[in-house]
């Protein structure tokens, strides 16, 4: 049995108008309970009428990030483990990780509807087939490009951390040197570092406000390293704490840190260029001999075409 065309296109449709319609419910009835939720805890049970009414939540507000937090993984962990990832890219809102998951499924359902338009102003030039092969490759880069956009917004701010991490290191060193604290020198490095490195002065700046609400030195830049994602930040976390553990200078630990990590960052530059001869050799190989060899034998082909067939 073989379905026309108007057929598929017809479940289709009322496939997604359920998918919609279900996630609609959801969304209603969770919005439902959050207002009987919000009623009892302010001390006025849903039941009971003749109190003074909460306020209203807007059904229309944040509808993206409602829709997306009753589609999550019920795996705290998971949740734990997305909320950091979308951290480490540059997104610190409390609602990031239910905005992110309505994004995912906005990715699937979305080109859907695009390519249903289409087939339907098209016409006859769609086949169900293609149809079909279409709309399985838009779910299946719906699904994975959210996760790569994050993945590759994180690499660039790495990227951008990393370049910006010595003169951090110098600023800091400069200021402690000068007779600052660690916390009004770590303020001072993130004004100087916002036009330059703003991925760096944002997260000196969570920094310093845990720093400000109390979190230990410690946790802070621990928090901070893994914000960053650079191992850099992580060696520098474990010196300040020895440092603070010991009661050595902070000035001269930083100064022979800082020498040290320019020292390796000068033994990795040299690594690449060092493997830059060994990386050459599949390009010369496939590339440049071929052309090398076809220019010496081709006048010599030439020649001998010429003297045996005349």
């Amino acid at each position: 049995m073989t379905l026309t065309p108007s057929a598929t296109l017809a479940l289709v449709i009322l496939f997604l108008a359920m998918s919609f319609g279900a996630i609609a419910i959801l969304a209603f009835v969770n919005l439902r309970q959050a207002r009987i939720t919000s009623r009892r805890l302010a001390g006025m049970p849903g039941s009971v009428s003749g109190r003074a009414p909460t306020k209203k939540i807007k059904p229309a507000k944040n509808l993206v990030a409602l829709i997306g937090k009753h589609l999550t993984l019920p795996d705290a962990k998971e949740i734990s483990k997305i909320r950091f990832s979308l951290s480490q890219a540059g997104f610190y809102s409390a609602k990031s990780v239910p905005v992110f998951y309505a994004v995912r499924l906005a990715a699937i359902l979305v080109p859907q509807f695009i390519l249903l338009g289409s087939a339907a102003f098209i016409g006859s030039d769609f086949s169900p087939n293609l149809l079909l092969k279409i709309s399985i490759l838009l779910i299946v880069v719906g699904m994975f490009a959210p996760g790569y956009f994050i993945r590759s917004r994180t690499n660039n701010r790495m990227l951008s951390a990393r370049e910006g991490f010595p003169d951090f290191l110098d600023l800091l060193l400069s200021c402690i040197e000068a007779g600052l604290g660690l916390d009004a020198a770590l303020n001072t490095v993130a004004k100087e570092l916002g036009q330059r490195y703003p991925v760096l002065k944002i997260n000196l700046d969570l920094l310093n406000l845990e720093l400000m609400a109390g979190r230990r030195r410690h946790e802070a830049f621990k928090n901070f390293a893994e914000r960053l994602g650079l191992e850099e930040a992580r060696a520098l976390t474990v010196m300040l704490k020895q440092s603070e553990e010991m009661g050595s200078s902070l000035g001269n630990a930083l100064r022979t840190f800082s020498d040290e990590l320019r020292s390796k960052r000068m033994l990795l530059a040299e690594e690449k260029a060092m493997a830059l001869s060994a990386k050459l050799t599949v390009p010369l190989i496939l590339f440049i001999f071929p052309t090398l060899m076809a220019m010496l034998l081709l006048p010599a082909a030439a020649r001998l075409s010429v003297t045996f067939g005349g």
